[in-house]
C-alpha cells in the first residue's frame, strides 16, 4: 500500500487520498528523480495545495520517495474527479538555483557542502574520501548541482545521488545488495542495447606548456576495434597524479552508457541506483552482472511494475 502526502509552506502536513496510479523514478544524475501520482479527489478542494512544496512517498512502512512539489492540477471528466500531483526529487533545489561565483584556494567537502547544499537545507551524508581540490572556480551562471557534481565526480570519482530520505550522498555506491532476476520472476519486456559513438578508446592529458604527458587507454575497447581519442591540456600546476585521474575519468565517463539493458519486471522496488544486479535468463545471450543506473516503478491498471535501466558495473552510473 502507497501513502503519500504533501507538506505545505507553513510546515503542516496533508495526507493524500488512496492514489489510482503512479510512477516514481530515480537516477543517479540529470534528469533528477521524479514522481506522478493521481488520486480521487473531492470538489470545493481545488486549491487545497496551492502552498504544497514537498513530497512524500512510503511503501509497506518504508520511505521511498523525497522531493519537491513542481505542479497540480484538478481535473473533473468522464473518469470523474481526480487530483494529479508531480515534482522531482531533492536535486530539484540545487538544479534551480544558480551559484555564487567563488574561487577557492583550497576547496575541501567542507566547503562545498557549506557553501552550495547546506542553504536550502538539505542533509548531506558520506563524501568523507573526497580529495581537497586547490584552484577550484565557480563560473557566473552555474547551478549549484553543478558545482556540486563538478567536485565529487570529477576530483573524487563519485557521481553525487540523492537518496529516499531526500539526503545527498557522496559516496559511491556499495555492493551489499544484489538483485537476481532469473526466469519466472516476471519479466514482461527487456531491451539490450550497446552503443559505440563517444566511448573513449584513449585519453591523453598534457601541461600547457611543459613537457609532460599522461596517457590511459581502454584495452576492451581497442579489442573491440574502437578508435577515438582525446587530448586533454590541463595547467602547468597539475600533478602527475591528478593528470592520471583525469584521463581514467574521461574514458569511465565516455563508456556510461557503452551498455544499457532496459528489463521490466513485476514487483515493487525491487533494485535502487547504484546496486548490484545480475540476470540470469534461461536461453538470453546477454546474462551477466550490471549495475541500476535508473530505476522506474509504477502501478495503474496493470498492477505494480520495476523497469531498471542497467549498466556495465565499473562504469560512471
Amino acid at each position: 500500500m502507497m501513502k503519500c502526502w504533501v507538506r505545505l509552506g507553513s510546515g503542516e502536513e496533508l495526507e493524500l487520498p488512496t492514489a489510482v496510479s503512479w510512477k516514481l523514478c530515480y537516477g543517479t544524475d540529470t534528469p533528477c528523480d521524479s514522481f506522478f501520482l493521481r488520486c480521487l479527489w473531492q470538489r470545493g478542494e481545488e486549491k487545497a495545495l496551492s502552498a504544497a512544496c514537498r513530497f512524500f512517498a512510503q511503501w509497506e512502512g518504508e520511505r521511498v520517495f523525497t522531493g519537491v512539489v513542481d505542479e497540480y492540477a484538478v481535473i473533473c471528466g468522464k473518469d470523474g474527479l481526480y487530483l494529479e500531483l508531480s515534482g522531482r526529487g531533492m536535486a530539484a533545489l540545487l538544479l534551480d538555483n544558480e551559484a555564487m561565483p567563488a574561487e577557492y584556494q583550497r576547496a575541501t567537502r567542507a566547503d562545498i557542502v557549506a557553501g552550495h547544499v547546506a542553504p536550502y537545507g538539505l542533509e548531506t551524508v558520506g563524501g568523507g574520501r573526497l580529495p581537497a581540490v586547490s584552484g577550484f572556480t565557480v563560473a557566473s551562471g552555474e547551478s549549484e548541482w553543478s558545482v556540486v557534481r563538478r567536485y565529487a565526480c570529477y576530483y573524487g570519482g563519485v557521481t553525487p545521488r540523492f537518496d529516499r530520505m531526500g539526503r545527498l550522498v557522496l559516496d559511491p555506491p556499495g555492493d551489499e545488495r544484489e538483485l537476481r532476476v532469473r526466469e519466472g520472476d516476471g519479466v514482461t519486456g527487456w531491451e539490450y542495447r550497446e552503443e559505440r559513438h563517444g566511448v573513449l578508446s584513449q585519453v591523453a592529458v598534457r601541461r600547457r606548456t611543459t613537457w609532460g604527458t599522461q596517457w590511459v587507454s581502454d584495452p576492451e575497447f581497442l579489442a573491440q576495434g574502437g578508435r577515438a581519442r582525446r587530448v586533454i591540456t590541463v595547467p602547468n600546476t597539475t600533478g602527475t597524479a591528478a593528470m592520471r585521474y583525469t584521463a581514467d575519468y574521461q574514458l569511465r565517463a565516455a563508456r556510461r552508457e557503452r551498455v544499457r539493458m532496459r528489463m521490466t519486471v513485476a514487483g515493487a522496488f525491487l533494485a535502487w541506483p547504484g546496486e548490484l544486479v545480475s540476470v540470469e535468463l534461461k536461453d538470453f545471450g546477454a546474462n551477466g552482472r550490471y549495475r541500476a543506473a535508473q530505476t522506474e516503478v509504477s502501478c495503474g491498471s496493470a498492477g505494480v511494475s520495476t523497469t531498471l535501466v542497467l549498466g556495465e558495473v565499473d562504469a560512471m552510473i
